[in-house]
């Protein structure tokens, strides 16, 4: 399977980009497929490149390569290409949206491969969907798909908070003649049961690394945000990369249900890890060392 990770360079990583960047990379090494970092950088005003920096430090602390690396804000003009053959509209303020007719149907379904659940389209604002906004930049669901096709991307694996997105990068797909990936819409990560926002201080990669939380502990952790074996057991309580690529899609199955972030969790691995690893390990909690940064 070839599969991708999309951050955007507005600020430090999430822990949810970072379990959907190992849930990926999980998918294509398992495969012998390809893993593709993208980095949306489209919104011109919120984009600093030194958050790109951040994207690759967090991934590589992670272990996890990528294939090949590219980067929206450098294909506009692809964008506005590919907008060119469909059939549209200009707007007032100079945005392009399709304009599509009552012969395009509508009436077609996708299907979550963790729900097992097929979703109709039939919303009609899709024939004006926007695809180019007024300067000049994409707008997400339309260079998502294009890049999905131009580089071959066949499976898909986020939050279900892309549900929506979904359905509209479905009409799209459907409307270039791209093949539909294979979707797979994995549970949010909560804490106190509300999704964790980026506001909140444990939602940040970084703030693991820089309490020297280890690297594979912080990977077995994410991997049970979301993933769980067939069997559950304490032959697999620690899973390291290479047993997961192993047992990814053979033997467990991604969830589509919410994620408690358990730092209990998180500090039992760690110091699992670091004892196999004859690793000296602080005896301050986790929770306090992350209020303290």
């Amino acid at each position: 399977m070839n599969t991708r990770i999309a951050p955007s360079p507005t600020g430090d990583m999430h822990v949810g980009t970072a379990r959907t960047a190992y849930f990926n990379w999980l998918a294509a090494r398992a495969t012998g497929g390809s893993f593709l970092l993208r980095i949306d950088d489209t919104d011109q005003a919120r984009n600093k490149p030194e958050y790109v920096d951040v994207i690759t430090d967090c991934l590589k602390w992670l272990g996890l390569d990528w294939d090949r690396m590219e980067f929206q804000g450098k294909r506009f003009d692809r964008y506005k290409e590919v907008a060119a053959t469909l059939p549209t509209k200009t707007l007032d303020g100079g945005a392009i949206a399709l304009n599509l007719d009552a012969d395009f149907l509508l009436d077609f379904t996708w299907t979550d491969e963790i729900a097992r659940k097929d979703f109709t389209v039939k919303d009609e604002s899709l024939r004006s969907m926007v695809l180019i906004k007024s300067d000049g930049s994409p707008t997400y669901n339309f260079c998502s798909v294009v890049d999905d096709i131009d580089f071959d991307i066949d499976c898909i694996i986020r939050g279900v908070d892309h549900t929506t997105n979904t359905s509209k990068q479905a009409a799209l797909f459907r409307l270039l003649k791209g093949k539909l990936p294979k979707f797979y819409h994995v549970g949010l990560i909560c804490q106190k049961n509300k999704p964790l926002s980026k506001r909140d201080g444990v939602s940040s990669i970084l703030r693991y690394r820089d309490i020297d939380i280890d690297s594979d502990a912080m990977l077995n952790f994410l991997a049970r945000l979301g993933w769980g074996p067939t069997v559950d057991d304490k032959s697999t309580m620690t899973l390291p990369r290479d047993k997961m690529v192993e047992m990814f899609f053979s033997a467990g199955s991604m969830r589509n249900n919410p994620a408690g972030l358990d730092l209990n969790k998180l500090e039992s691995f760690d110091r699992k890890y670091k004892a196999s690893k004859k690793v000296w390990r602080t005896s301050e909690k986790l929770t306090d060392k992350l209020m303290l940064t």
